[in-house]
């Protein structure tokens, strides 16, 4: 029996931005639109942030507008948005566009070595409520590395909104958030992310006080968690296809 709503969704803030932290983004831009204001609150606490693209996005230029220099111009882009995060330390593997599934041997491999190298407290993933295989592909990469590794991982929604289990307060970051996003003049020649991201990131605030404006959201895997909560229920659904029912029974 529920008694009480915050047992199914955060009504408060957290905050872990003490910690140094690698951040998975499938694309150029998943890091600034999920996980931009999270970002800039690790960098304003001295800490350590590595952003690492799994692929350019060469495939995101759909109708052919930036022409063969598309996947360069995509590239400047994405190092001005990292200056306006205040990150200095990226890596791009450059695997193929909507491939990374098919790379996933590959890329988990060169995962735990920047893990064991790199020493993060926490690891941002897209979730697996994305619908992009990019998307998908990388949050089965931070599920492994969570039970592999015991690395506390942080699923954030990019173009899907998730169930989280955890809201931060990025009121005094997000016009610096936005500011990131702008540098993406590629994608936002296709969608205008600013206005869907005010739209998601104040919805969020929903329960939360009304000082609050902005907060991102979401699914913190760490070794608090328990197997009946029902967040953590429905996100191993999606990395470990059991009958739902069984869950209530083990």
């Amino acid at each position: 029996m529920i008694n009480n709503e915050s047992e199914l969704y955060p009504f408060v803030t957290s905050d872990f931005s003490d910690r140094d932290c690698l951040v998975l983004a499938p694309h150029p831009d998943d890091e600034s639109i999920g996980c931009g204001g999270a970002i800039i609150k690790h960098i304003k606490k001295g800490r350590r942030v590595r952003v690492v693209f799994l692929t350019s996005g060469d495939k995101g230029d759909f109708h052919g507008v930036f022409g063969k220099h598309y996947k360069d111009v995509r590239r400047e882009c994405t190092l001005k948005a990292l200056a306006a995060l205040g990150v200095d330390e990226h890596e791009f593997w450059d695997f193929e566009d909507r491939e990374v599934a098919r790379e996933a041997d590959k890329s988990y491999l060169k995962l735990k070595r920047l893990v064991e190298t790199f020493r993060p407290g926490l690891i941002y993933v897209t979730s697996p409520y994305e619908v992009h295989p990019d998307h998908k592909a990388t949050a089965l990469m931070g599920w492994k590395v969570f039970r592999e590794m015991k690395v506390p991982v942080a699923f954030y929604e990019v173009l899907m909104p998730l169930y989280p289990n955890t809201l931060v307060d990025i009121s005094s970051e997000m016009q610096q958030k936005e500011s990131a996003i702008r540098h993406y003049s590629t994608e936002l020649y296709y969608n205008d992310y600013i206005y869907r991201v005010e739209g998601l990131n104040r919805f969020r605030t929903a329960t939360l006080s009304p000082e609050t404006k902005y907060a991102e959201a979401f699914f913190l895997l760490n070794g608090k968690l328990r197997d009946k909560d029902m967040s953590y229920m429905l996100l191993r659904h999606f990395f470990e296809p059991v009958p739902f029912w069984k869950r209530f029974f083990k």
